[in-house]
């Protein structure tokens, strides 16, 4: 082999899948050939790295769909402290605006291009609440149940997130019938067709 020359070898892969890498390649402005190159040497670099690139992408989709859906990431230690002062000295009005930001949110669902809304948002927020151990959100006939349990919660953080899933439960056509928050834990029952 001459000094300089590269060694290539042909593979086989899906039609599908090479016409859109093509695709790819031609925004790019550079050739198949380098494309598939510079996949081959990203994918050998994050298994060298430890990475899961799989994982990677999962996790990027979420972020994407938290930030489209309009969240946005915070220190956890400043969120809790910002419902404790919010608790103790503005109770209603805070409480109002979570109430508020669960209508908007649900909303977001009710008026979207969603064959099950509460389906859809069950699954992004089981995807978005990062700071929850657990959170169950089910519907049994004409009931949804929601419990969340997040041992750092302070009470104050989980009234407020009542009053959260209260908003969104009424948007969804839902009465909550029994709501609590504790320290750690918030759990919720609604009714449907009484919202």
């Amino acid at each position: 082999m001459k000094a300089g020359k590269v060694k290539r070898k042909t593979f086989v892969a899906r039609e599908d899948l090479l016409g859109k890498i093509s695709g790819m390649a031609k925004q790019r402005g550079c050739t198949l050939y380098d494309m598939v190159n510079r996949i081959f040497e990203l994918a050998v670099k994050a298994d060298v790295a430890g990475i899961d690139v799989d994982r990677v992408v999962e996790e990027k989709a979420i972020v994407k769909a938290a930030r489209e859906a309009g969240f946005i990431l915070g220190l956890e230690s400043l969120w809790y402290g910002m419902a404790e002062i919010a608790y103790r000295k503005a109770r209603d009005e805070a409480s109002k605006m979570w109430f508020e930001a669960g209508v908007w949110l649900a909303k977001r669902y009710t008026t979207g291009d969603y064959e099950d809304p509460l389906s859809a948002f069950k699954q992004d927020l089981e995807m978005f609440t990062m700071n929850a151990a657990e959170f169950n959100l089910q519907r049994v006939g004409k009931l949804v149940r929601v419990s969340i349990v997040g041992p750092s919660f302070p009470k104050s953080y989980a009234f407020f997130l009542l009053r959260f899933f209260e908003g969104a439960m009424e948007t969804f056509g839902y009465k909550v019938v029994e709501g609590e928050a504790l320290r750690g834990f918030v759990r919720l029952e609604a009714r449907a067709g009484q919202g």
